[in-house]
């Protein structure tokens, strides 16, 4: 995957020290926590952690989404499982919701994985009452292919559609 992804109105680049602040600030919100993995309260030693540790290793590759005057407003990134398909996950500041900075962000992300001619398909997930999370999937053209209920995790118990987009031509 790039290092860097550019599209019409946003900048998909590595997460970095400096976006420590900001990352907090945006992530620190109970409605991102209810519809995302994210703890809530989420901390600058979140953050950190989130950048040192886990933004860019064997299983993620992670980008912050940021505004051309660098200003970052959300993260999108590549959650990478040895022998399964990566699955793209997303979220952004609720200052920039409504605007389609996520659906771009996750557009140019897949252009990226595309391009790189590794992958082909994606999945995604979404909490089924997440209307505007699903809603950019399909948009993407992502299908729908069900629903679970999650066993685990900071959601146990909720609904959770899973959708996928295939890449390469004959995988449909």
């Amino acid at each position: 995957m790039p290092d860097r992804v550019k599209s019409e109105r946003v900048v998909l680049r590595a997460p970095c020290h400096a976006d420590i602040p900001a990352i907090a600030a945006l992530a620190n919100n109970r409605k991102i926590h209810a519809m995302t993995t994210l703890p809530y309260p989420y901390g600058e030693k979140d953050a950190q952690a989130f950048v040192e540790s886990f933004a860019r290793s064997e299983s993620e590759h992670a980008y912050a989404i940021v505004l051309p005057d660098d200003d970052l407003i959300g993260m999108v990134g590549l959650h990478l499982n040895p022998g399964a398909d990566p699955e793209i996950g997303y979220w952004l500041g609720e200052p920039h919701w409504g605007r389609g900075y996520a659906t771009e962000a996750v557009g140019a992300l897949i252009g990226a994985a595309l391009a790189t001619g590794r992958c082909a398909m994606v999945r995604a997930k979404a909490r089924s009452e997440n209307a505007a999370s699903r809603a950019i999937l399909e948009k993407l053209e992502f299908r729908f292919v069900g629903e679970t209920v999650s066993a685990s995790g900071p959601h146990k118990d909720v609904p959770v559609s899973t959708y996928e987009l295939p890449l390469a031509a004959g995988t449909s």
